[in-house]
């Protein structure tokens, strides 16, 4: 009669884990048998018996479906030797114990079916995966010590607190999708037992600094002369930057992608990407086009009528924000900051003028950045909007700059 037991019959690996094994003991002969699994030291007693309940039960699975077939056998299994018996078995299960998952061609499949921007995030983790494992990494190596080397090495390698924040939250990701397209728990198919990120914690995004400018920083960089030599970086940040200012602090995706059905002559209506496919309302929203701004706004707008601005024809999608970026430090050698400045502190200064200047209440900002609060949603659905109220308050914020500088005549 053949017997199993769950074991670590080898020793600690590089990585610092254990190979789980399942013994097969038929006819006074033992053979172990590998499994997809491994786990940390501390899931092991010192006598070798496994702690990993997950770990376990998956086994046991397996296990109950090898007994099914030995019955099957009938007395066929009991002439097989236990090498025999172990190929027959290990031939049934082929996918469920010899299950293989290389986490860095499945990271690079699920990439392709993303947006531009977030695509292009999921390939700047895989690509860094490449530098610090060489090779194939299949899905069973990665545990909460490997996160935790791995993180280590992102330090080591200057990384700032952020980017190695969004770097594990995109293989946290990752590994829950592979445990969702290859586990059956219902079936009792586990292939990805390990749960590295029960023990592993994510690092904490670090808290933004402040980033909206007074009004008189923003004046500064809206009255920024014209750099004469063609397509100036520090002209196209100036431009973009109070672009998104003059519409309500619209994002850069946003002022990428708005179609040209968005332009309706004095209002733009468009959904926020950021939020539209949490909400019911798909984040709808109308930003007025001020007198004072539209010069501005016709400088950048799509001469071939495709989109509302025409950024698509010298920029990917993936890129824009980037060199937009980049772009900033120029402004950022002219115009003299105490605070840390990026691109969305446009849309943060416009919610702070708004608030500390324009005099209005934090309700009236909240629905000029066309945020969704949790506790007014109900509320909300009885209440039509009236865009003209938002308008005229919008107005009052874009009228606290004086345009007529960034608005004279200028080469684009």
């Amino acid at each position: 009669m053949a017997t199993f037991a769950i074991c670590v019959p080898d020793g600690k690996r590089k990585d610092g884990t254990y190979s789980v094994k399942i013994r097969l003991y038929h006819n006074r002969q033992r053979v172990w048998m590998r499994t997809a699994y491994y786990i940390d030291a501390k899931e092991v007693t010192r006598g070798g018996k496994i702690k990993n309940q997950s770990v376990i039960d998956s086994c046991e699975n397996i296990i109950r479906e090898w007994r099914k077939y030995i019955v099957d056998l009938g007395i066929g299994a009991e002439v097989m030797s236990a090498a025999e018996l172990a190929d027959y078995l290990r031939s049934k299960t082929k996918d469920i114990h010899g299950f293989r998952l290389n986490f860095k061609e499945y990271m690079r499949k699920l990439a392709e079916k993303k947006t531009p921007s977030t695509r292009h995030n999921y390939l700047v983790v895989a690509n860094s995966l490449d530098e610090y494992h060489k090779g194939a990494l299949d899905i069973s190596e990665i545990s909460a010590q490997w996160l935790s080397k791995y993180e280590a090495w992102l330090r080591d390698n200057e990384k700032a607190d952020g980017t190695i924040h969004i770097y594990m939250t995109l293989i946290k990701s990752t590994h829950n999708q592979a445990k969702y397209d290859y586990n059956d728990e219902e079936k009792g198919v586990v292939r990805i037992a390990l749960s590295p990120f029960t023990k592993y914690k994510l690092p904490k995004m670090p808290a933004p600094e402040a980033k909206a400018v007074d009004l008189d920083t923003i004046q500064r960089i809206a009255d920024l002369e014209d750099e004469p030599r063609f397509n100036s970086a520090r002209n196209f940040a100036r431009d973009v930057f109070m672009l998104s200012f003059a519409l309500g602090g619209m994002n850069a995706v946003d002022l990428y992608n708005l179609p040209a059905s968005a332009w309706h002559d004095d209002y733009i209506e468009y959904n926020r990407t950021k939020t539209k496919n949490a909400r019911a309302d798909k984040a709808l929203y109308r930003v007025h086009i001020h007198d004072a701004v539209r010069p501005l706004i016709e400088r950048w707008r799509d001469p071939y009528g495709k989109r509302v601005f025409r950024f698509y024809l010298q920029h990917t999608e993936s890129s824009f924000a980037p060199v937009i970026s980049n772009c900033m430090k120029k402004i950022v050698e002219v115009v003299k900051f105490h605070r840390h400045y990026v691109f969305y502190s446009a849309r943060h200064t416009y919610a702070s003028l708004g608030y500390n200047l324009a005099s209005y209440d934090k309700y009236t900002i909240h629905e000029l950045l066309n945020h969704c609060d949790r506790d007014m949603k109900i509320t909300d659905r009885y209440i039509e909007r009236d865009w003209s109220n938002l308008f005229n308050a919008h107005d009052k914020i874009i009228e606290l700059v004086d345009w007529s500088k960034i608005c004279a005549n200028r080469a684009k």
